[in-house]
């Protein structure tokens, strides 16, 4: 045998998932702080910081998994792609959208609504990504901003 083969009696076959404790509930505080600083916890789970048990950012991490949040966030990737296609409000007092990057991205968006809608489980960095992509006013999804819009959407589906 090499030195760089493994044996495959070596190699765990099963997971024991029943070992595994049950998370603390966040406290009621944690979940206010997780509400008021949403942005900025969005930030750090974006890039990969562990969040401690009970704290703020795990009580956020839980949220972004939810079925409501997926939901809402796939509601509005839907949106702004029907906005894009002109079939959204003439008039509004949203941020207006970058057309020709939402249009490029179209199938990438379809494919992220699709992925949140998919009974799997979705990670919380994916979906802090997505968060970011919707609330950054200066990013490529809006008509003033900067970056790829394709290519981000499609990191947040990597992460998903």
């Amino acid at each position: 045998m090499a030195d760089n083969d493994v044996e495959a009696a070596a190699l765990p076959t099963t997971t024991d998932t029943s070992r595994r404790e049950p998370m603390p509930r966040p406290s009621l505080v944690s979940q206010l702080m997780a509400r008021l600083r949403a942005d900025r916890l969005d930030r750090l789970i974006a890039v990969g910081v562990p969040a401690a048990a009970g704290s703020a950012q795990a009580a956020h991490e839980a949220r972004l998994v939810s079925t409501a949040e997926r939901e809402t966030i796939a509601r509005s990737l839907r949106t702004a792609a029907a906005d894009a296609r002109g079939r959204g409000l003439l008039l509004s007092s949203r941020v207006p959208l970058h057309v020709p990057n939402i249009t490029a991205a179209g199938d990438m968006i379809d494919a992220v609504t699709l992925r949140l809608h998919s009974p799997g489980p979705v990670s919380a960095r994916g979906m802090a990504r997505l968060r970011q992509i919707l609330s950054d006013g200066t990013g490529p999804m809006y008509r003033y901003g900067r970056g790829d819009l394709r290519g981000r959407l499609g990191a947040a589906l990597a992460a998903l």
